[in-house]
């Protein structure tokens, strides 16, 4: 009986055991559908984070949106779910060096990349020293 529970013990570990994903910053991890699911603003480093994303997205149609970034370095934004008239749907290229994704030849930060959310960010949209940040999460 003890060899028993043993044999399940260690199979149960064994499957339990998954091989972590690679979430280093690179083309081939970052590669992947997203939605944008939270856009925040700061005017300064100081002053608090405001929340954008009503203003950026006012419409329904655009908050279900999908960004597809291919591996070939082209991406393509489809207007999914709630269709708007017209349709947004775009397409475009994007690169990665370091931590910055270049899309469409605007350079952007990335923050974070934890496999599932991906968090970029501007800088010196409006003002010197303001913050736009978009958190996109793989689906």
């Amino acid at each position: 009986m003890r060899k028993l529970t043993i044999l399940f013990l260690s199979t149960a570990l064994f499957f339990s055991c998954k091989k972590k994903d690679d979430c280093s910053t690179n083309v081939a991890s970052i590669s992947g559908t997203y939605r944008i699911t939270a856009y925040s603003y700061k005017q300064t480093p100081t002053s608090s984070e405001v929340d954008y994303y009503s203003t950026i997205f006012p419409d329904a149609c655009d908050r279900d949106n999908t960004l597809m970034f291919n591996t070939n370095g082209t991406y393509l934004l489809t207007d999914a779910g709630v269709v708007c008239n017209p349709s947004g749907n775009d397409n475009g290229t994007w690169s990665l060096s370091g931590n910055t994704m270049t899309v469409d030849s605007d350079p952007t930060t990335i923050e974070s990349f934890d496999c599932k959310t991906l968090i970029i960010y501007n800088t010196d949209i409006m003002t010197t020293g303001d913050k736009l940040k978009i958190t996109l999460v793989k689906q």
